[in-house]
């Protein structure tokens, strides 16, 4: 992953992007393997139930950091930590939408939120944050709920 800016500046880059994330999760194990051994990977909360998927990618701004955290009580993180120190926040999985009197809008937002729900999915999974390795039963059961998959209202 080295490529043409070299092992101290991926090194250098590296070493910011896990201060980074180990500054935005206290109480978390924040040892990320460098990205010359595995390029994601998965944390768990030291004393805690929730988890993160991480991967490494090399893109137009160079090398990133990317996690997707899951946790049942704070709520999800979405993120990418650049080398530079700069944290871009994401979207997370949108679990609700606002109710009004009228169906027809209720039906409207429904849909966005499962427009919604379904690009970041395929973002997430593009980016190898929801495949080669754990992710909770807690959030595939949520993304079933608010992409469609399984109507919870639906008898049978």
């Amino acid at each position: 992953m080295a490529g043409a800016r070299g092992v101290d500046a991926v090194s250098g880059a590296y070493e910011t992007m896990v201060a980074k994330f180990a500054e935005s999760h206290p109480g978390w194990d924040p040892i990320v393997p460098p990205p010359e051994g595995a390029v994601s990977g998965a944390l768990h909360q030291l004393e805690g139930s929730g988890l993160i998927r991480y991967v490494f990618h090399d893109g137009e701004r160079g090398l990133y950091l990317e996690y997707y955290s899951f946790h049942r009580i704070w709520g999800d993180g979405h993120a990418r930590i650049y080398g530079s120190g700069e944290v871009e926040r994401l979207d997370t999985l949108g679990t609700s939408y606002i109710v009004s009197d009228d169906p027809e809008e209720n039906r409207r937002s429904q849909e966005r939120l499962h427009r919604f729900n379904q690009r970041l999915l395929a973002e997430l999974e593009e980016a190898g944050l929801l495949s080669g390795g754990p992710v909770p039963g807690s959030f595939q059961i949520n993304a079933a709920i608010v992409t469609g998959a399984v109507d919870p209202d639906k008898e049978g």
